[in-house]
């Protein structure tokens, strides 16, 4: 493998990390996002009747789940090339 192949690959490699450790911070961000949606959904379940702060903390709540969701699937789509591109260079030493 020649050297421009090699530096391009080391190259993606460290980009990967820095979008993981990215991906990985706002996922985190997210959890607890979503955890205190479900706190806040709980409090307004418990303690008002209105129907429009009810549905309001319903709607955080569920946007939050998706959210993580999302996050999951962009940590599994990191890895995976994190895992492809350690592939190709595992494959192309000598």
């Amino acid at each position: 493998m020649s050297q421009e192949s090699e530096d391009i690959l080391r190259r993606s490699l460290d980009v990967i990390d820095n979008i993981r450790r990215r991906i990985l911070l706002a996922g985190y961000l997210t959890v607890l996002g979503t955890f205190g949606a479900f706190l806040w959904l709980s409090y307004v379940a418990r303690t008002s009747d209105s129907l429009k702060r009810m549905l309001s903390a319903v709607v955080l709540a569920l946007t939050c789940v998706i959210a993580w969701s999302t996050f999951a699937l962009a940590i599994f789509i990191v890895r995976m090339t994190q895992r492809i591109l350690r592939a190709i260079d595992l494959a192309t030493r000598k």
